[in-house]
C-alpha cells in the first residue's frame, strides 16, 4: 500500500453516502495509486484532460493529475450515478470546474485541492465552495510572508506564536484563507489581507472578517480539515448550520 494512504486519518466507505441538503462530503485519496489502477483510471479522462496530462513534463506530476482528475470523475459519478467518462465539465475564467451538459442541473458542486501525493474533493449541494489542503512543514521566511501578505491583525497574532508552533500556524492561515478564496472563485491572486481568520494552534476555524466587514464574514463557514498525519486543510462555503463529514476513497 503506498505509504501515505497508510497515514489517512479518515475512514473508508463502501458506498458513496447520500448527500442531504445541510452536507458537505470530502473524500480523501493518494495521487499515487498502483500503476495498474492508473491505467483504468486514463480510460475515465476527457480528450481536453489527456491533453493536460502530456504537457507534463515530469512522470510524477503527470501522474497525479491523472489520479486526482480521476478521483474527481469516479466520485462524482458514483453520487450522480453515471459512468466517470460521461461527466462533462465546463471552466470559469479562473479555471475553476463545474459540471456542463446534462448533469449541470444536478445541483452538485465541487472542488478539488491537492498537495503532494494527496488529493481532497469536497461535494455538496449547498453551493459553490472551496477546499485546500496542503502538508505542514517549516517555512524559512514565514515571518516575512505573513508581515508582507497578511492583515495587520494576523501579523501581530502570528509574531508572538512559538518557533515549533509556526508551521502549523502558518498553514491554517493559508488554507483557511485559499478555500475561501476558491469558494469565491477568485482564488489566491486576491489580496491575502482583504480576508482575516483564525488560525492560531487549537483555536477552531473561523472566517473574522472580508474587507473589514464581520457581518460578511457571519455569513460563512470554515472548517479546519485534519485528512492525514502531517497535512491540515480547510473547507469554506456561504452558509451557515453544515455539516462536514470527511471520509478516505479507496479506488
Amino acid at each position: 500500500m503506498n505509504p501515505l494512504a497508510e497515514t489517512i486519518q479518515w475512514p473508508s466507505c463502501a458506498e458513496i453516502p447520500p448527500l442531504a441538503g445541510s452536507e458537505i462530503h470530502v473524500w480523501a485519496t493518494t495521487l499515487a495509486p498502483a500503476p495498474e489502477q492508473l491505467q483504468k483510471t486514463l480510460a475515465t479522462l476527457s480528450v481536453d484532460e489527456l491533453a493536460r496530462a502530456k504537457r507534463f513534463k515530469f512522470d510524477q506530476h503527470r501522474n497525479r493529475f491523472i489520479a486526482g482528475r480521476g478521483a474527481l470523475r469516479a466520485i462524482l459519478g458514483r453520487s450522480l450515478g453515471a459512468s466517470p467518462a460521461a461527466l462533462r465539465f465546463e471552466y470559469q475564467t479562473n479555471g475553476k470546474p463545474e459540471l456542463a451538459g446534462k448533469f449541470a442541473s444536478a445541483g452538485i458542486h465541487f472542488n478539488l485541492a491537492h498537495t503532494e501525493d494527496l488529493a481532497l474533493v469536497a461535494v455538496t449541494r449547498i453551493g459553490r465552495l472551496g477546499v485546500d489542503v496542503e502538508g505542514v512543514r517549516p517555512i524559512k521566511n514565514a515571518d516575512e510572508l505573513v508581515a508582507r501578505f497578511f492583515s495587520p491583525r494576523e501579523n501581530e497574532l502570528f509574531q508572538k506564536v512559538s518557533e515549533n508552533e509556526k508551521p502549523a500556524a502558518f498553514f491554517n492561515l493559508w488554507t483557511r484563507k485559499e478555500a475561501l478564496l476558491k469558494a469565491t472563485g477568485e482564488g489566491i491572486t486576491r489580496s491575502l489581507s482583504l480576508v482575516e481568520v483564525s488560525f492560531l494552534p487549537g483555536e477552531p476555524a473561523r472566517l473574522l472578517a472580508v474587507s473589514g466587514d464581520v457581518e460578511e464574514a457571519a455569513q460563512w463557514s470554515l472548517r479546519e480539515l485534519s485528512p492525514a498525519t502531517g497535512f491540515t486543510g480547510a473547507i469554506a462555503i456561504q452558509a451557515r448550520d453544515v455539516t462536514v463529514q470527511g471520509w478516505k476513497w479507496d479506488s
